[in-house]
């Protein structure tokens, strides 16, 4: 009797180590959470596009104001003058700034995404390969932000002279 209850003390250890052992995530959660940050990258990602396309927009508008002016000034004066080279490049200089700064939100929005997307997919890994698996995701985020930052101080570089 003694050595059936230590069998079954036994047994019933290992199956309660075995069942820790392998406490893998679930699948089903898993690709729940990739989809979501998936989705919300998107988002994240079109946003930063929008204003970038409002910030072309802009600067498009404010070049043909200016070519406009510059055209109606022409005709008033019955000769042709060089464009104003202070507000009108000043203008167009600032508007190339804020091209700049939407695209670096672009960029920095894919980055972002992509990062949230890799962390969800890495939930599918425990213990070290799961922290590995984030190190190497935080790694490629960190490169792609900076990436896109120097990209932006090289375009401010360009339009402050």
């Amino acid at each position: 009797m003694k050595s059936r209850n230590a069998n079954l003390i036994v047994i019933a250890a290992a199956a309660a180590i075995l069942s820790a052992c392998s406490n893998q995530p679930d699948p089903a959660k898993v690709r729940e959470d990739v989809a979501k940050a998936q989705a919300d990258g998107q988002k994240m990602i079109a946003d930063a596009q929008a204003n970038l396309d409002k910030a072309r927009a802009e600067a498009t508008n404010t070049a043909n104001t200016q070519a406009g002016n510059t055209q109606t000034a022409n005709d008033a004066s019955g000769s042709a003058t060089a464009p104003a080279t202070g507000a009108g490049s000043a203008a167009a200089s600032d508007q190339n700034s804020k091209i700049a700064d939407a695209q670096y939100d672009v960029d920095k929005a894919k980055a972002e995404a992509d990062y949230k997307v890799a962390k969800a997919q890495c939930e599918a890994n425990t213990g070290d390969a799961e922290k590995t698996c984030k190190d190497k995701a935080k790694a490629a985020y960190d490169a792609a932000v900076a990436d896109a930052k120097s990209k932006n101080d090289s375009a401010h570089q360009r339009t402050r002279g």
